[in-house]
């Protein structure tokens, strides 16, 4: 925008009388910008295209104004404060009376204890009676005989002997001559011992006698009886019902609220102005056709209210109750009958035993022993063996020659 200057001739003299505003500047500043005497009067200066169309928006805000309204007063509930208060009043009759028959008893009951036997019962038994006696006797059997030969040292001998024996001169000479091979022959005996072994097996007979008793048990039940005589007595008890009223006063606390609402006020005056004839002062109010001018706007801000608390004494809380009272109870006794009770106790065995002699018990056991076994040795029949080999030699029986007779078997 164009920058223009202004001179004036007035002795810069402000004044804010009838809508105009102006200042009083020395005499050596005789010129001032509309800029300037705006800013003076404390403004937003604005320049328009036109000299009569500058304008001075002047803006004030008043501080802030806190207004209190009508205080509002609340109440809450009464509670209970302290301990009650409790008055009872003395009890009166109420209502009709019973009356109850009662019996009861009369002291401790005399107790006499008894017993009764009952149908005993008999059982016999036989038992040991003291220690048994055992007697073994070693009984022989049949004895068996078996023999056998066992040999000795065989011994042998030789002695010369023929074999093959021909005849070798004419039958019809008196005596045969015979050519034999000489031999040996070995003659062995083997004595012999004949054993006789007889075996006789035994065993053990034991006979035990057992004495033996006879126990006789009687036993009979006893049972245990209690007989109790408990002496009573008959009793006539009227009941009076009772009634009294209880008052109960319970003191009461209250709080009372006042709270104060609380208002801030604010007041903002806007306020445009011309430059009065088209120079740089004074500041004239601006005419609207319809706006206002200057412009108050008042902006109120609710605060929090300022509340006061106060505790103070309520109303008490009287309560009145009819409650039932002790019963007025009167009794008259007269003797009855007493009461006698049989009580059966536990029940336990009286046993009584009678002991006589039994026949005793024998018994025979048999156990196999070794059997006893002797041997007899006697000398047996030798054995006797010949054997017979040939020597290779030559010899003669019933020799005729001398040469025969050289080698005579």
């Amino acid at each position: 925008m164009k920058s223009r200057r202004y001179i004036t001739s007035l002795a810069a003299v402000g004044l804010l009388v009838g809508g105009t505003v102006g200042s009083l500047a020395p005499a050596a500043h005789a010129t001032h910008t509309r800029a300037h005497t705006c800013t003076q009067a404390g403004g937003v200066y604005t320049e328009a295209a036109t000299q009569s169309g500058d304008r001075c928006v002047v803006t004030t805000t008043t501080p802030s104004v806190i207004v209190a309204g009508a205080p509002e007063t609340t109440y809450s509930d009464a509670v209970p404060s302290g301990s009650p208060t409790v008055v009872d009043s003395p009890p009166v009759p109420s209502g009709e009376s019973t009356t109850e028959t009662q019996t009861r008893d009369v002291g401790d009951p005399v107790v006499v204890e008894s017993e009764r036997r009952g149908t005993p019962s008999v059982s016999s038994e036989e038992i040991d009676a003291g220690e048994s006696t055992a007697v073994p006797v070693v009984v022989a059997g049949t004895p068996v005989t078996t023999t056998r030969t066992e040999r000795g040292t065989p011994t042998s001998a030789d002695a010369p002997g023929t074999r093959n024996c021909q005849r070798v001169n004419n039958d019809k000479a008196a005596k045969p001559v015979e050519r034999c091979e000489r031999t040996v022959v070995t003659t062995t005996t083997t004595p012999t011992t004949v054993i006789t072994t007889v075996t006789t097996p035994q065993e053990r007979v034991t006979t035990t006698t057992q004495p033996r008793e006879t126990v006789t048990t009687t036993t009979t039940p006893v049972t245990e009886v209690s007989t109790s005589t408990q002496q009573r007595e008959s009793c006539l008890t009227t009941t009076q019902p009772t009634s009294f009223t209880r008052t109960t006063t319970q003191p009461t606390t209250q709080t009372r609220t006042v709270s104060i609402p609380q208002t801030r006020t604010t007041t903002t005056t806007v306020s445009t102005y011309r430059y009065a004839l088209n120079t740089t002062a004074p500041l004239v109010l601006v005419v609207f056709p319809v706006a206002a001018n200057p412009r108050i706007v008042v902006n109120e801000r609710s605060l929090a209210p300022l509340v006061t608390t106060f505790e103070e004494a309520g109303t008490p809380v009287v309560s009145v109750d009819t409650l039932a009272g002790p019963d007025e109870v009167n009794t008259v006794c007269a003797p009855t009958d007493p009461e006698v009770t049989v009580t059966e106790g536990g029940t336990t065995n009286d046993v009584r035993q009678v002991t006589t002699p039994a026949d005793p018990k024998v018994t025979v056991t048999r156990e196999n022993m070794a059997p006893t076994v002797s041997e007899t040795r006697a000398p047996g029949e030798p054995i006797v063996t010949m054997s017979t080999r040939g020597t290779g030699d030559t010899c003669y029986n019933n020799p005729a020659t001398a040469e025969q007779r050289a080698s005579r078997c």
